[in-house]
């Protein structure tokens, strides 16, 4: 499980995968139709509409890579944490835009902050590779600690995360780990405020 996330990860930040294996297989385009209300709240400026059309479009198909962008995009600069973990995927992949790792960086960076935990995962995958980041280990046990906890108890987050968690903080030394529990700790502290 470790070897195929690790090697996942490396593709993703080669640009050589496109999305995580359980997201391999998108459906057919026009298998939904879009409610005319929804398009008309996206275009009124609402963030969860243009969001929900940003993840329609998401995947779908060639054609709509434009679609996708444009919607992600309003609603990411909007504050929508999905819209910008998708967005910063456009970018990172090259989804009908010229491929921009330092702002794919950007966006998960921007969702991470906001407790999303597959961009957390990203943030640490940048710390630990040195991808548009210097290398550091410590910040990325950090961020993939936030995912790992982040992930709760959903079975299918866990599986993604828990195995790459594992494997940062074994790489770490006793000092480093204690530094990053106090992180961890002081984040907890100031939030549950």
């Amino acid at each position: 499980m470790i070897q195929h996330l690790w090697t996942w990860l490396r593709a993703i930040f080669a640009g050589k995968a496109r999305r995580p294996p359980a997201l391999a297989d998108p459906p057919p385009p026009g298998a939904t139709t879009i409610a005319p209300r929804l398009i008309e709240l996206a275009k009124g400026g609402n963030v969860d509409a243009q969001a929900a059309l940003g993840e329609h479009f998401f995947g779908d198909s060639e054609e709509n890579l434009a679609a996708a962008y444009h919607w992600n995009g309003l609603a990411a600069r909007g504050g929508h944490i999905g819209a910008q973990g998708r967005l910063a995927t456009i970018y990172h992949e090259g989804l009908g835009v010229e491929r921009n790792p330092k702002e794919a960086f950007r966006w998960w960076h921007s969702a991470a902050l906001q407790d999303h935990y597959g961009a957390q995962m990203m943030i640490a995958a940048a710390y630990e590779l040195g991808i548009v980041v210097e290398a550091d280990l410590e910040e990325a046990a950090y961020w993939v600690s936030r995912s790992y906890f982040g992930a709760g108890d959903r079975p299918e987050a866990l599986e993604f995360v828990g195995a790459y968690y594992e494997s940062v903080i074994r790489k770490l030394s006793e000092e480093q780990r204690l530094r990053v529990a106090e992180r961890l700790r002081h984040l907890a502290e100031t939030t549950s405020r």
